[in-house]
């Protein structure tokens, strides 16, 4: 993998991330090419729209305003080149409540996004669930 093409990446998930903290529904689909491909955690799959993209990114934000989540960490883990124009890149992503002294981890999910350069950008084309769904319902029954 060319040492550009994983600095592009990095930089992308960090203003992805920046707009999750952000709470911008709007601007997080920017990031999107669409339809885009969604495939759960379950096994199962849903090609999604921007509309009913943004409804759910508005749904998961207000989870994390529940939860009181203030502040995400990303990390990229690893990014595996398929092809000259895209790429499976997997995130560790750190959910925290830092209004007290000390941040608290709220949970830590994985999530792998299929990365496509479209006309000289770089666009999430796919979005592949690991274990965030499965991560937020504990989160939500221990609260």
């Amino acid at each position: 993998m060319h040492k550009a093409r994983l600095e592009d990446i990095n930089k992308l998930f960090l203003e992805y991330r920046r707009l999750f903290e952000a709470r911008d529904a709007e601007q997080i689909a920017d990031f999107y090419r669409f339809p885009i491909h969604y495939y759960f955690s379950n096994g199962k799959k849903s090609e999604l729209s921007r509309d009913y993209f943004i409804g759910r990114v508005k749904k998961l934000l207000k989870l994390y305003e529940k939860l009181g989540v203030s502040q995400i960490v990303g990390a990229v883990t690893d990014v595996i080149e398929l092809n000259e124009n895209t790429s499976l890149a997997t995130l560790n992503w750190v959910l925290l409540d830092s209004t007290g002294e000390k941040p608290r981890q709220i949970y830590s999910a994985i999530t792998r996004y299929l990365v496509c350069d479209v006309e000289g950008e770089l666009k999430i084309d796919g979005l592949i669930g690991v274990n965030e769904t499965q991560q937020l319902k504990v989160a939500l029954r221990e609260q």
